[in-house]
């Protein structure tokens, strides 16, 4: 049965106390984005809240499976904030990825404007380029309104980037804001290039609007059982995205466990 992973401000923003409660739900593996505040994303976290992840990995309490440091969540004209991602921020997450002992790095797609797609697949590129270097990868993740934002538009961006430590954070509830049935439309596109997926729920209508795990739009069943089926990741990331937070993302963790145990080899769902 494929793993449970969290995003640890999905908990907490206080990394301790995310740590303390994701342990006692029986979850070691943690996507690193807010710590301390909305404000503090990786890299930019207090010396204390680096210093206690540092001890946490060290001693194998913990283990961090990426970490998403909010990368180009902007227009591709916004040429300041991409020289600050790719000459400040990336090489510092890059550095926390290795000593941490993580190989993934999410990205974001760039938000829509009227440049052409090559220009953002040439960034992609460059930044790909330096990330092989260091042996890491690179996965984008899909969001409504972002040049990657279905399966299929993200799957083609893929392609043409060309490189093979780039790929996709597939985010199934994302896709749901694009009007792409994410599973199993989007899944088909996009499985060969799935690095890492996040799990949440989500509608359409009449707005964009997240729900619990199995309360939206998302054929969870359908799409554990191809994840397991394929085998194309170890664990999967709970993003829950829902209000009260820990109350919520103990609901969708239990929920989540009891898909998992049931499609894993029940692939005809």
């Amino acid at each position: 049965m494929l793993e449970i992973a969290i995003v640890s401000d999905e908990i907490s923003l206080n990394i301790q106390e995310a740590v303390t409660i994701g342990t006692e739900m029986g979850i070691k593996k943690y996507e690193l984005r807010c710590v301390g505040s909305y404000e503090k994303r990786i890299p930019y976290l207090d010396a204390e809240d680096l210093e206690y992840i540092d001890q946490a990995v060290e001693e194998g309490r913990i283990a961090i499976g990426a970490l998403s440091p909010g990368t180009f969540k902007v227009k591709p004209s916004d040429t300041t904030a991409i020289r600050k991602a790719v000459e400040d921020t990336l090489p510092k997450t890059f550095a926390l990825a290795k000593k941490w002992g993580s190989k993934k790095i999410i990205t974001f797609g760039f938000l829509q404007d009227d440049l052409p797609e090559e220009e953002i697949v040439a960034l992609f590129q460059k930044v790909a380029d330096i990330a092989a270097v260091e042996g890491l990868l690179i996965a984008v993740e899909n969001e409504p309104g972002f040049y990657c934002d279905s399966g299929e538009n993200s799957a083609r961006i893929i392609r043409k980037v060309n490189r093979s430590n780039f790929g996709a954070n597939w985010d199934a509830a994302n896709a749901v804001g694009t009007g792409e049935m994410p599973y199993p439309t989007g899944y088909e596109f996009i499985k060969p290039h799935i690095l890492n997926v996040h799990v949440k729920d989500a509608v359409s209508h009449p707005q964009i609007t997240c729900k619990l795990f199995g309360e939206g739009a998302v054929n969870w069943a359908g799409q554990l059982a191809a994840l397991q089926r394929d085998k194309i990741v170890e664990y999967v990331t709970l993003e829950t995205h829902y209000l009260p937070l820990v109350e919520s993302t103990k609901v969708s963790f239990h929920r989540l466990k009891a898909l998992l145990k049931l499609t894993e080899n029940n692939w005809g769902i």
